[in-house]
């Protein structure tokens, strides 16, 4: 399944950003589970867009129950601008990102050499 914010939902209707195939196999074959974010009508865009709306019955929505704009998208720009996102993420992905110079120079580097232990199971360890 995808996972994404509906922010990132609300750009399935940017024109010629996603090809209409490929929506067609992402909601079809695996579905969609979207995380609300503020300033977003989710709901709204399901029964807007064609595509979201003939394969509703694999999107999950999940309600955003406490205000939060935090996002991917803030966070790569907040590295890229050298702003510290101690306080918007587990310390173990913070130090992922910056061991391996993510988000530095405009993009992700393709050739990140991969972490010893994955940001989910350091996070896990760290709680033990």
């Amino acid at each position: 399944m995808l996972l994404a914010g509906g922010d990132l939902i609300e750009s399935f209707g940017t024109p010629n950003l996603w090809a209409e195939a490929d929506l067609h196999r992402i909601m079809g074959e695996y579905g969609c589970v979207i995380v609300e974010r503020t300033g977003t009508d989710v709901w709204g865009f399901l029964l807007a867009h064609d595509i979201l709306y003939e394969h509703r019955r694999n999107v999950f929505v999940v309600k955003q129950l406490i205000y939060n704009d935090i996002s991917s998208t803030k966070v790569r720009l907040f590295v890229k601008r050298n702003m510290s996102i101690k306080y918007l993420v587990p310390d173990p992905v913070m130090h992922h990102i910056y061991a391996h110079q993510l988000y530095v120079g405009g993009r992700e580097p393709l050739d990140a050499a991969p972490a010893k232990t994955t940001p989910v199971k350091a996070a896990a360890e760290d709680r033990d």
